[in-house]
């Protein structure tokens, strides 16, 4: 799919509350699509809203530090039978084939930024008990790019 609009400006657009449809690893590059958009401020300069509003399909591409997988650490938090938290990791290329299998959905909640360095918090929904998991991504990328075609004014948040 052809895109429009290219960001690197990380100011104006959230991925808060936004679901991931499909991920990819490739040429050291992390992707996300977003088939039902993400957010975008007013003060981004391609909007003439005045509050948040949704794009239509997007994605977002994490250039990575060093160009592969060892950039990007997966934690999944899930409660056992006994009610304790258990933290597992999973390789980037784990989780990138379990988006695209349909066995679990993130949804992204918060991202934290330092330099180059970022954590991003995001909620697992599964198809089969627990139906619900924690996940952190720590990743390193060199630059994040956007990419939008149009802003939704009736998707406003």
């Amino acid at each position: 799919m052809k895109f429009i609009h290219c960001d690197t400006n990380e100011m104006y657009i959230t991925l808060h509350d936004c679901k991931v449809t499909r991920a990819y690893l490739r040429d050291g590059i992390l992707g996300f699509d977003f088939e039902d958009g993400f957010w975008i401020s007013p003060d981004h300069p391609h909007s003439n809203f005045t509050q948040l509003v949704k794009t239509d399909a997007s994605k977002v591409e994490y250039i990575l530090e060093d160009g592969d997988g060892y950039d990007v650490t997966v934690y999944v938090f899930k409660r056992n039978f006994f009610g304790k938290t258990i933290r597992t990791e999973w390789t980037v290329c784990d989780f990138v084939q379990k988006v695209n299998c349909g066995e679990c959905e993130p949804e992204f909640l918060y991202q934290y930024i330092d330099g180059i360095a970022r954590i991003v918090e995001c909620v697992l929904n599964f198809k089969k008990k627990p139906y619900y998991g924690e996940c952190q991504m720590k990743i390193y990328a060199s630059k994040v790019n956007y990419y939008w075609n149009n802003l939704c004014e009736d998707r406003t948040w």
